[in-house]
């Protein structure tokens, strides 16, 4: 079967770049062509088998892509990346201790509402920080209110490390809300410039194929 990613694609130019070159790398693992759609296509690929590149599991996940797989022919849609979230939650820590764990560190998710697994996932892990907390872009807390919450108590630097795949409008969004306040930020990479993103897409093409097998 065409093994492609689904994407939820954005206004933001390089966001395309960002998902093909992830494909590439994919197909580069796999040894076979991984092809790149986007939640608004009125069609996948047919006999397509579908990764959404998706970390919660919100309308998208629960309604949208099962619809877009229905209106297609003979596509098989694999789980979204919240089944990876302590995968994905310990590389969100890799990012952002590269060089120490003494660090004031905000994790942000897109929202909490439909985040539950990455969010527990990431509080069980986050706790190798010196400090640390949880915030969203979209819902509370959120990072305007830690961020002040952390400048009221006289911290000089803080490490912020966003969990989103791409860069894009909502890293745009999350950057103006830390220039905001008046803090020495350092950002983490989003995450799929993990040098182990991209085996991990790979790995989930993989479980289905030996599972098909079984």
């Amino acid at each position: 079967m065409k093994k492609v990613l689904l994407a939820h694609g954005s206004s933001n130019a390089s966001h395309t770049e960002q998902v093909e070159a992830l494909a590439a790398e994919v197909s580069e693992l796999l040894g076979e062509e991984v092809g790149v759609a986007y939640l608004n296509d009125q069609l996948l690929p047919e006999g397509a088998r579908v990764l959404p590149l998706f970390l919660g599991e919100g309308k998208h996940v629960r309604e949208d892509i099962p619809s877009l797989i229905a209106a297609s022919v003979d596509c098989e849609l694999l789980p979204a990346l919240t089944e990876q979230s302590d995968v994905i939650a310990q590389m969100a820590i890799d990012l952002i201790t590269r060089d120490t764990r003494r660090i004031n560190a905000l994790f942000v998710l897109y929202r909490f509402g439909g985040f539950e697994k990455l969010a527990t996932a990431l509080y069980e892990k986050m706790k190798v920080c010196s400090k640390h907390a949880l915030a969203s872009l979209h819902s509370e807390p959120s990072v305007p209110s830690l961020l002040q919450h952390w400048q009221a108590e006289a911290l000089k630097q803080i490490s912020v490390q966003p969990l989103l795949l791409f860069k894009g409008s909502s890293l745009v969004r999350l950057q103006s809300m830390m220039n905001d306040v008046d803090i020495e930020i350092s950002q983490g990479a989003v995450l799929s410039e993990h040098e182990a993103f991209s085996q991990l897409i790979a790995d989930c093409f993989k479980a289905k194929a030996v599972e098909d097998k079984s």
